[in-house]
């Protein structure tokens, strides 16, 4: 009986030996496999991360070259072939037409006086030239200094033909020894279109032929050559006027 009791213990301790075998076992290969997953997915978790990373990093940078470009003017881009190249954006301006322009020469022998007097020497007295005295030659043509509408047509004993033109906004001018042939009144004309013939001006014979022109803003008579804007050459005699009207002042 002790024989039998000692083959029990003995098959006892043999099968409790090898079920902990096996179960060291089982746990050493679940173990292992655990570590191996676990490594296997350490690459990716740093991968990821440096990816993460690295993007943050390009973004940053991206948007601090976003706000430099931001700064510099528009360009187009041609492209030829395979190559790139940038030019300036480049704007087209066309002229503008002329508002105003000279209705005769560009000769001026008489100046505008303001409220100064001047000598005439036709009248022999002194008196306000309230316009500027173009020289001219009979029978050259006179033009429209600026669109606008003809608003009288007249003759008088000491100016001649006069024309009177109306610009709009307050703005008139007065054409004084200028014969009209074919416009009439509240006909309408434009910048540089031909108005009439260079006649004569009874208060202003002595000067030879010439324009007489004035110029009438909001009822005030302005400097023509001002209104005007373009450039005029002075004769000897436009200085002498100058001259004798300073020294009777």
């Amino acid at each position: 009986m002790g024989h039998i009791n000692f083959d029990k213990g003995q098959r006892k301790r043999k099968g409790l030996y090898g079920f902990y075998l096996a179960l060291a076992i089982c746990l050493a290969a679940v173990g292992g496999v655990a570590v191996l997953t676990f490594i296997s997915s350490m690459p990716d978790i740093d991968i990821e991360n440096s990816g993460q990373s690295q993007s943050s990093v390009i973004t940053t940078k991206t948007k601090e070259v976003g706000q430099i470009v931001t700064n510099v003017p528009d360009e187009r881009t041609t492209t030829t072939g395979t190559s790139t190249q940038s030019q300036p954006t480049q704007t087209t301006a066309s002229k503008a037409a002329d508002l105003f322009i000279l209705p005769l020469t560009n000769e001026v022998i008489r100046i505008y006086s303001g409220v100064k007097p001047v000598f005439n020497e036709t009248m022999q007295d002194w008196r306000v030239h309230n316009g500027v005295d173009f020289k001219g030659t009979a029978g050259q043509s006179v033009k429209a200094l600026a669109d606008g509408t003809i608003e009288s047509i007249s003759k008088d004993p000491l100016w001649g033909d006069i024309v009177i033109i109306d610009h709009g906004y307050g703005i008139k001018s007065r054409y004084c020894g200028v014969r009209v042939s074919t416009h009439k009144e509240k006909s309408t004309v434009k910048v540089g279109d031909v108005i009439g013939t260079l006649s004569t001006i009874p208060c202003e014979a002595s000067d030879g032929p010439h324009l007489h022109l004035e110029i009438i803003a909001n009822g005030e008579y302005v400097n023509p050559i001002d209104a005007i804007g373009r450039e005029v050459k002075y004769s000897t005699t436009t200085t002498t006027a100058t001259t004798t009207a300073t020294k009777a002042n």
